[in-house]
């Protein structure tokens, strides 16, 4: 992540026992600062419920909004809806550690708590594994029409390198 002035980080020390909230908006400068990001432009809203108890404290993510992703079929950028939620741990601990994926041990010298890289990673955990246009005329025509005039058409016919196997299960069969 690049080093800019960041208004993700959460103070920790002092906060009393209780439920707070932090709203953000996520757009294309936060993206920014993440380097080689798949996202690079996007209207997020991230709703922060931190919950403090004597020892430990329990975040909730809600992330709504939209990212514009390159499609998988085209290439041109589309516009992708995201929702996720998520609960993450962060507990008292002799070092820090990230070893479980909703457990974040901390320090006990940590006075603040930075949730961009947090953040981050739920956004990026809620696109889809196959993205493309909702519609497939949406796509680059262009693009399109290269990929059906050089689609690899599916034949029946076997390989001659291997139609001698064809025989050898016959016989093996009998």
């Amino acid at each position: 992540m690049n080093k800019k002035e960041n208004s993700y980080i959460i103070p920790i020390t002092g906060l009393s026992v209780g439920y707070r909230e932090y709203q953000y908006v996520i757009d294309d400068s936060f993206f920014e600062m993440f380097d080689y990001s798949e996202v690079r432009k996007g209207l997020v809203s991230v709703n922060l419920g931190i919950l403090k108890q004597e020892s430990s404290f329990i975040l909730s993510l809600k992330i709504n909004g939209k990212v514009v992703l390159a499609c998988d079929r085209c290439g041109d950028d589309y516009e992708q809806d995201i929702q996720n939620t998520a609960e993450v741990f962060l507990k008292y601990g002799d070092i820090f550690e990230e070893n479980n994926d909703d457990v974040i041990v901390i320090t006990k010298d940590e006075c603040e708590f930075d949730v961009s890289s947090l953040i981050y990673e739920y956004i990026i955990l809620a696109l889809p594994i196959h993205r493309v246009h909702q519609d497939k005329n949406d796509c680059n025509p262009e693009v399109i029409k290269y990929l059906e005039e050089n689609e690899v058409k599916e034949t029946t016919e076997i390989d001659p390198r291997w139609k001698c196997l064809e025989n050898y299960n016959k016989e093996k069969d009998n």
